[in-house]
């Protein structure tokens, strides 16, 4: 049996922090589980691990994209088995550590409304998702069938875009991935960092935004704007942290604003993550700040023995 931990929870929460002090006692490998994390340039506003700590600890999946390529969740699931796959080869246990939650829960049970698209198709949709917006195609889609847009948030692209290929590629679907728990031979470990102290979350993303902006997060999106052609619309730029400096560089927003609105986007964030954690079957509920390692370590030890 072949077992694969998952390391989640809101952000701001000391994921990436627990899982280095994890790869120092642990075979492990870091398979990377944040959408952003993925695109080169995009540092300081993902909180990416320093370059010491990707030189020093093997990390898949990050640094993996050029900032005008787009991404989705069924190219992540097989990126993500290819590299679980080679990690297990090489006699490592991969560790799966991020906070893009839908991309690690279709990887574990597999992705559905997954239909054969053709380059023109995948063009024309992407061309709707540039020229219009989501609510836009959501009410162009109801005015002809509103059955099937009633449970679609406008905010939601990633359910408008699987919409968007039901209506236009070609009908037969694809042998889809059928997700890491149809594997008999893996055995999955998910542990949960879970905060029971919102204040402190606050406090944390609070210091974290204010962190990022003496880093230089406004020099670093200037810089990718300078070297691509990248505009709101572009895929790594609705990060959280990106798209609210893009509204300050175009004198939308004030610099207290800037701050204001990546704290209280980080915030809203922390908050849809902590509901996914009712939809994982966790095995293993890691508690922050008290941060009791001698047991987590035990946990591990036990299962790796």
């Amino acid at each position: 049996m072949n077992n694969i931990f998952i390391l989640i929870g809101p952000t701001a929460s000391g994921k990436s922090n627990l899982a280095m002090m994890l790869m120092s006692k642990f075979p492990f490998e870091i398979i990377n589980a944040d959408l952003y994390s993925t695109y080169k340039g995009l540092n300081i506003g993902t909180a990416k691990p320093l370059k010491e700590e990707l030189n020093k600890y093997k990390h898949h999946l990050i640094n993996i994209l050029e900032p005008t390529m787009d991404y989705n969740v069924s190219q992540y699931c097989k990126d993500a088995n290819e590299c679980i796959n080679e990690i297990l080869s090489l006699n490592k246990v991969p560790l799966i550590v991020g906070g893009t939650m839908m991309y690690i829960y279709q990887l574990l049970n597999g992705l559905s409304h997954e239909y054969d698209l053709s380059d023109t198709d995948s063009k024309l949709i992407k061309f709707i998702q540039n020229q219009y917006t989501n609510e836009q195609i959501v009410k162009a889609i109801s005015s002809f069938s509103p059955a099937l847009t009633d449970k679609i948030n406008i905010n939601d692209s990633y359910r408008i875009e699987k919409l968007l290929e039901r209506l236009i590629s070609n009908k037969n679907k694809k042998n889809n991935f059928k997700g890491l728990y149809k594997e008999k031979n893996l055995k999955i470990h998910i542990i949960f960092i879970t905060i029971d102290d919102r204040e402190l979350l606050r406090e944390n993303i609070m210091k974290r935004t204010s962190n990022m902006l003496q880093d230089g997060l406004i020099d670093e999106v200037k810089n990718l704007l300078c070297k691509f052609n990248l505009n709101y619309k572009t895929q790594c730029m609705k990060a959280i942290g990106y798209k609210e400096t893009l509204q300050f560089l175009n004198k939308d927003i004030s610099l207290e604003e800037l701050h204001s609105s990546i704290t209280i986007a980080t915030q809203q964030l922390a908050k849809r993550q902590v509901t996914w954690m009712n939809k994982f079957k966790i095995d293993y509920r890691f508690s922050y700040p008290e941060n009791n390692y001698h047991s987590l370590f035990n946990y591990i030890k036990k299962i790796l023995n």
